[in-house]
């Protein structure tokens, strides 16, 4: 239930930054990349279709992604996102673990991981500072 709920919220968070971060739509720009997001069993699924000025969101299994993380189960899943908050060598040790598979084009999972920078909502500013 919290990996469903997480690939919601980054779904929201990413149209977010698609529509109102200048930086992050930069980004999108010559993109064309369906990354999905999925247990190994095939549940909780979720896709999200990079495009220059937007992202977005859809629930379940695409079938052509252009790269697709397959996790060991959604426990598991949760942990890891969690987990790479604080250490960003947590989905590499899922790879050497076999617990996280990627099929179709590595390269467009290292360009995501530039964008996590993104993702993670920024401290306001207050005013007169």
């Amino acid at each position: 239930m919290r990996f469903r709920l997480v690939l919601l919220v980054l779904g929201w968070r990413l149209r977010w930054l698609a529509w109102r971060n200048a930086d992050f739509r930069k980004q999108l720009e010559n993109r064309n990349v369906l990354m999905q997001w999925r247990t190994k069993a095939g549940a909780p699924a979720r896709w999200f279709h990079f495009q220059p000025h937007q992202v977005r969101a859809v629930g379940g299994i695409h079938p052509a992604p252009t790269v697709s993380l397959s996790f060991e189960d959604a426990a598991y899943a949760f942990a890891t996102l969690k987990a790479a908050g604080k250490n960003q060598m947590a989905f590499m040790e899922g790879m050497q673990q076999g617990k996280i598979r990627i099929e179709g084009d590595p390269g467009q999972l290292m360009w995501f991981m530039t964008l996590m920078k993104f993702i993670a909502p920024g401290k306001k500013k207050q005013p007169g500072k």
